[in-house]
């Protein structure tokens, strides 16, 4: 809510009940109009969206609904958009009514009749109310302006967007109520509503932006914009720190709470964390840790870090002389620590810290995606990893935290490197030497995790930038089977046109549909270059059909006559071009002979109930043309959760393939053609590229001769595992 002490420049009059119901009523107008010019827009980018649904949710029955409702906006665009102006004119009319009878706002709060409504509808509207709210915060400052100069008509000082008889929800209600018009059932109408959002929505800004305009035409607070930044600068005086997202929140305090519970037990149940001297686990200045920042370890930290040193150097010694297993099975370096410390050393947040820590590691170090030869750097991580959680708490909250980057970043080198090579690889010795820099150097400077994790990546982009010269050829080769892929499909729709109409000769059918497809693919393929060959082989095609339809006058038979050798030279033409000499070749001809034969001479008068009986053929055989490429094109847009994993795949990821020998190859998705048709995977030096089309990668993945790696952050993971154990 917005409150400001405003002056009328033209009047410091109140506006009469009919003046004010006079102005909203052509403010009403105004909004109409405007809707209805950007109503088609929206229509669009909506039925698009839904289409996008469709071919991209894991969900079957959530895939089904949106193709279900983009078919029925598709099919009732006008219906739809004249319903929504309908709609959106009433509820404003009723806006108004409810500001005569002084009940604006009121009845979104009128909850009397909630017995009466079902759990969908229930749920609709608390849907309604969602996309409503994320377009009012969208909107800003053009609405907070557009409520001060409604809250003046109304002759208030202080006004609220639910006062506003103008507010997004109302538009939005319009949108619902004219799509339950056009779709009948009621799971799709969550559908639509989960599709509405700022950027798909009917342009609001600027329809507010022109109420406002036509306000201050009407000498409506003219002056409201250099007071609304006034206010709003003193506003700024003063305000609360910004909440944490609701995520961020539930993560936040799951790990307060871990870090808390050690010393709640101790202290019988309520022990505050005043005494543990932890005024904010998360806080810390910028750049690091420090002994004067906010940190657990406040009093003892200097004395704790010599303690951590020390035992550094004496574990260094250990592997060394060869005395630690060189792969460690669970983080029994940290509880050491933990149980080994000097008394008085660590407080119990320390404690608890250090628990949290080890529980991490041990699931990192169980995890089978992650090689041994990973595992042995990140058991040399341990002590500066639990330095890094003293000075910092935020390393269990923040994903960005540098330290924790350097875990996840190390389990995704794992995909890189070459297993057979091992301890041998170039990659790991490298990566070796950068961690052993932290191992050694790392004190209370976070930066020294960040530029740990740019020299990791910056060895695995050299990588990708070597591997782009094995990949010129197979990528020439996956645009060029791209293209005729296009090309191919592209003829195939020329010719199921043509067929749908049930005229066409099964025997010409046939032909088209194996022989014909050939040249209009080379056309298609070539039409950049070459366009008029397309429309040759087109015309050429029509030609052929035309000539084997019946012809009822002498004047039309006359025509065939003189038209037909170069119809025939054409086909034969193009025919040779494609170099189809087989002998089904000769026997299509001597059938297209036959017909034109038959065609050309003098033929009786079909009867009339003949004529009904051919009509009623042809459209029979029109319909289930129809039928069949619809039912083909609708299971194309329903795809099963392997297609879906495919087109959810980007460049980067990585997959395993099962080899003919029982071995595995970790591959990486280092290409994706334009049209996402074909996927190039090749090994980190980018050797060996394997070319895949989708369906061929949807199949691997469907008999499990490949498999998806998950890299995501494995910390992130553990920590799911370690917080809600019970998931």
């Amino acid at each position: 809510m917005v409150s400001l002490p405003f002056k009328n420049t033209a009047s410091g009059k109140k506006l009469t009940a009919s003046s004010r119901n006079a102005l909203f009523q052509n403010l009403v107008s105004l909004v109409t109009v405007l809707c209805a010019e950007k109503i088609d827009d929206f229509s669009e980018r909506l039925a698009q969206a839904l289409l996008h649904l469709s071919e991209q949710s894991v969900k079957p029955t959530e895939a089904e609904l949106s193709f279900n409702g983009f078919n029925y906006l598709r099919k009732n665009f006008s219906a739809f958009q004249k319903n929504f102006v309908q709609e959106l004119d009433e509820l404003l009319a009723r806006e108004i009514r409810l500001i005569e009878q002084n009940k604006i706002g009121m009845q979104q709060h009128d909850n009397s009749d909630l017995s009466l409504v079902t759990f969908e509808e229930m749920e609709n509207k608390v849907l309604l109310g969602n996309v409503a709210q994320s377009l009012e915060l969208a909107l800003g400052d053009t609405l907070s302006a557009l409520n001060l100069r409604i809250g003046w008509i109304l002759g208030r000082e202080e006004t609220t967007t639910a006062e506003n008889p103008f507010r997004p929800q109302v538009f939005v209600e319009a949108i619902y109520q004219a799509w339950r018009k056009i779709d009948p059932a009621p799971e799709s109408h969550r559908v639509m509503l989960h599709q509405l959002g700022p950027e798909l929505f009917l342009p609001l800004n600027a329809i507010f932006g022109q109420l406002n305009e036509a306000l201050v035409e009407r000498s409506i607070l003219p002056d409201l914009t250099e007071a609304y930044r006034k206010k709003k600068a003193e506003n700024k005086v003063g305000l609360p720190p910004p909440k944490v997202e609701k995520r961020d929140q539930s993560k936040y305090n799951k790990v307060r709470d871990w870090l808390l519970s050690a010393g709640k037990k101790k202290s019988g149940g309520d022990a505050a964390a005043d005494d543990l001297n932890v005024p904010d686990l998360f806080s810390l200045t910028e750049g690091g840790g420090n002994w004067n920042a906010n940190t657990i370890s406040v009093k003892v930290g200097p004395r704790m870090f010599v303690y951590l040193n020390n035992l550094q150097s004496q574990i260094d010694r250990m592997e060394m002389d060869g005395q630690l297993d060189p792969v460690p099975q669970s983080a029994a370096t940290l509880r050491k620590v933990k149980e080994q410390a000097p008394p008085g050393m660590l407080t119990a947040v320390d404690e608890n810290t250090i628990e949290l820590l080890a529980n991490i590691l041990d699931f990192v170090f169980q995890e089978k995606s992650i090689p041994s030869e990973i595992k042995k750097l990140m058991g040399q991580l341990q002590i500066p990893l639990l330095k890094a959680a003293l000075l910092d708490k935020k390393f269990f909250v923040k994903d960005d935290h540098p330290a924790r980057r350097l875990v996840d970043t190390l389990a995704k080198c794992s995909l890189a490197l070459d297993r057979q090579k091992g301890y041998d690889d170039p990659l790991y010795k490298m990566i070796e030497q950068i961690v052993g820099r932290v191992q050694k150097e790392f004190d209370q400077q976070m930066s020294l995790f960040d530029d740990a994790v740019s020299g990791i990546e910056s060895l695995l982009d050299t990588g990708d930038k070597q591997s782009q010269d094995f990949l010129a050829t197979p990528i020439a080769e996956a645009l060029r089977q791209e293209k005729i892929g296009k090309a191919k499909e592209a003829a195939e729709n020329d010719i199921a046109a043509r067929l749908e109409t049930g005229e066409v000769a099964s025997f010409v059918e046939a032909f088209l549909e194996t022989q014909w497809v050939r040249i209009l693919t080379l056309a298609h393929s070539s039409k950049d270059k070459k366009p008029d060959v397309l429309a040759k082989a087109l015309r050429t095609m029509d030609d052929l059909i035309w000539s084997v339809k019946p012809k009822a006058s002498p004047e039309q038979r006359k025509e065939l006559i003189s038209r037909l050798p170069s119809i025939l030279a054409m086909l034969n033409a193009w025919l040779n071009a494609i170099k189809w000499h087989e002998p089904e070749r000769v026997t299509f001809f001597s059938t297209l002979a036959e017909r034109h034969a038959a065609i050309v001479r003098m033929q009786p008068e079909a009867s009339s109930r003949h004529q009904v009986e051919i009509a009623v053929n042809i459209a029979e055989k029109a319909s289930s043309r129809r039928m069949r490429r619809q039912a083909a094109e609708s299971r194309g847009k329903i795809q099963d959760e392997f297609l879906q994993m495919v087109n959810g795949l980007d460049e980067g990821s990585w997959l395993e393939f099962s080899r003919n020998n029982g071995g595995v190859a970790r591959l990486k998705l280092a290409w994706i053609s334009p049209q996402r048709t074909r996927f190039i995977f090749t090994n980190r030096q980018g050797e060996e590229p394997s070319l895949f089309t989708v369906e061929e990668l949807a199949k691997s993945l469907r008999d499990r001769s490949a498999s998806l790696v998950q890299v995501d952050s494995i910390v992130e993971r553990a920590l799911n595992v370690v917080l809600d154990p019970e998931q």
